[in-house]
């Protein structure tokens, strides 16, 4: 018997993927206050895109199925969640090509998180 979908796994790697970003986020922090290291829009996209691989991966690898639905649906998740909140605490309107740029990379990373979260052997 198959497997349902889990949204709560989702939710978990939604929330997985936020913190992620915020400690990744404050590393970067950290280190840009005390080097010469250059703030640029790549460094944000691959903590970005490696906080939502991470968490795809780790929700792909607990539901033992589906990995690319899975994976699809964080990245999407923390997309939407970004997208809120970003219109909750800044009164800017995003570009579209950068939310498009943000989009296509989260969909990928986490895309890609769940097909190999699923192929590490269960430890059941």
């Amino acid at each position: 018997m198959a497997k349902s979908f889990q949204f709560s796994l989702i939710l978990k790697g939604v929330l997985l993927a936020s913190i992620l970003a915020l400690l990744m986020s404050l590393v970067f922090g950290v280190l840009l206050t005390f080097t010469l290291l250059p703030e640029s829009e790549l460094s944000i996209n691959i903590i970005f895109g490696s906080s939502i691989f991470v968490a795809a991966l780790i929700t792909a690898y607990q539901a033992g199925t589906k990995g690319l639905y899975y994976g699809l649906s964080v990245g999407l998740g923390f997309i939407l969640m970004v997208l809120l909140l970003s219109s909750i605490f800044w009164s800017d309107t995003p570009s579209w090509l950068k939310m498009g740029e943000k989009t296509i990379l989260a969909l990928v990373s986490g895309g890609i998180g769940g097909i190999i979260g699923v192929l590490f052997p269960s430890v059941k």
